[in-house]
């Protein structure tokens, strides 16, 4: 899935100030399991290593990701690799002569980065075929492995990605199929039994499942086109290592969703899509299903809890059972878990639930059973969060440098935090930084 650029909150990043006594207090207090911090106080923590400046790369990015000890970011212009370590640049892949890359996904644990670009030595606009080569790269030396074809994005909003990788394959969108890939060899898997009347879409893939948008049904065809205007959107699941189709059903439910309605994945599992009520509508909503594809209650992006805006859709993350987000509630971006089998607020989401003393929530990471929350504010410094997904009880408060910049995603390796840059606003920005505790 496609991540989305927010930018900081207005206004300055004032110096960073902890007395003597609040940091002796919180050194004591780290050695104490569930320990709580109350104002600005936290555990400092300073720059390990910072990759200098890309000054002429072009503001537009893909992702950022870790495999092993390897660093990637993905451009517009060019995919990079870093130590993680060091923070040194390893390898660096650039398309052949004006072509663009156009989106990149990648199966962390196999260490392969797969992207789509245009034609060999051409920019789309030279060759009409924009977005219709699927190339494979080695994460760790940046070398490619194969490359491939893939359907031509038509309708672009269905189709707007042809190519997701995970667990040991590559699903690319090829002539109105969904073919997978072995991620490192490129040798074709398995065909995805398509219900029948649907055309496939976007996709995603998990461990125990691909996820698949298809746009379904419909009569309106004065003009011959594949997808009817009046096509519905689905959502459908296969068996990663066969391709069988194991359920699909209707994106919206009893409420019919178009196919152009704007739609993207935040979980493939469980299955979690954020999608408007047609076209680029404000309104809409997180809709999820169980493992036999019975829907849950949606999610609406707008209630008590505050509201998602449209650009924020994708600040989100999902575990087994619920949906964690950082709705904007009295202009602070305030989080919030829900329960996917319900719909219901568990924690989080209003100003009684302060949980991070007015601080505005920024981005948000899940992954080994720790929720992770970088805030701002306009008169402190950049500080994360630890707290337990299950109850909302902080765990632990860390301080950064107030020379963060932005921010697209958070990582983590061997105890550091590592701030990752690929979508900024202007040039210039610096790939990633790591930090780790004083």
């Amino acid at each position: 899935m496609t991540m989305r650029t927010n930018e900081v909150p207005p206004g300055g990043r004032t110096r960073r100030t902890l007395a003597t006594t609040g940091a002796t207090l919180v050194t004591l207090c780290s050695l104490v399991s569930g320990c709580v911090f109350s104002g600005d106080e936290g555990e400092a923590m300073d720059v390990v290593w910072d990759t200098p400046a890309d000054r002429k790369a072009e503001p537009q990015g893909e992702g950022a990701w870790l495999s092993g000890d390897t660093l990637v970011r993905s451009r517009f212009d060019a995919v990079s690799g870093f130590d993680a370590r060091t923070g040194k640049r390893s390898w660096e892949y650039v398309p052949p002569g004006r072509s663009a890359v156009c989106h990149a996904t990648a199966d962390t644990d196999g260490s392969v980065l797969v992207l789509t670009r245009d034609g060999d030595g051409a920019s789309a606009s030279a060759k009409g075929k924009p977005c219709a080569t699927a190339v494979a790269i080695d994460m760790k030396d940046g070398r490619e492995l194969w490359k491939a074809p893939l359907g031509e994005p038509d309708p672009p909003r269905l189709q707007h990605s042809s190519v997701s990788a995970g667990s040991g394959v590559a699903v690319l969108l090829q002539k109105d199929d969904l073919h997978a890939v072995d991620v490192r060899t490129g040798k074709s898997r398995w065909k995805a039994a398509l219900p029948k009347d649907c055309v496939p879409g976007r996709t995603a893939v998990a461990e125990r499942q691909v996820a698949a948008l298809l746009a379904c049904g419909g009569t309106d065809n004065i003009w011959g086109d594949k997808v009817t205007e009046d096509a519905e959107l689905h959502v459908a699941t296969f068996d990663p290592a066969t391709g069988a189709l194991v359920w699909s059903a209707p994106l919206g439910g009893r409420r019919a969703i178009l196919w152009d309605a704007s739609a993207e994945f935040v979980s493939a599992d469980p299955v979690v899509v954020a999608a408007s009520e047609s076209n680029d509508s404000e309104a809409g909503a997180y809709l999820s299903f169980g493992r036999n594809g019975r829907p849950n209650p949606p999610i609406d992006f707008s209630g008590p809890y505050g509201e998602i805006e449209f650009h924020d859709r994708l600040r989100a993350a999902a575990d087994g059972d619920r949906l964690y987000l950082l709705p904007r509630h009295r202009k602070v971006d305030r989080l919030t878990v829900f329960d996917l089998a319900t719909g219901a607020a568990v924690w989080g989401g209003t100003r009684h639930d302060d949980l991070y003393e007015g601080d505005s929530g920024y981005q948000l990471v899940l992954q080994d059973g720790k929720l992770t929350l970088l805030t701002s504010h306009r008169r402190d410094p950049y500080r994360l969060h630890d707290f337990d997904p299950a109850t909302g009880k902080r765990r632990e408060v860390r301080v950064l440098p107030d020379d963060l910049g932005p921010v697209d995603k958070l990582l983590t390796y061997e105890g550091r935090l590592i701030v990752a840059r690929y979508d900024a606003y202007s040039t210039g920005s610096r790939p990633f930084t790591a930090y780790e505790r004083r």
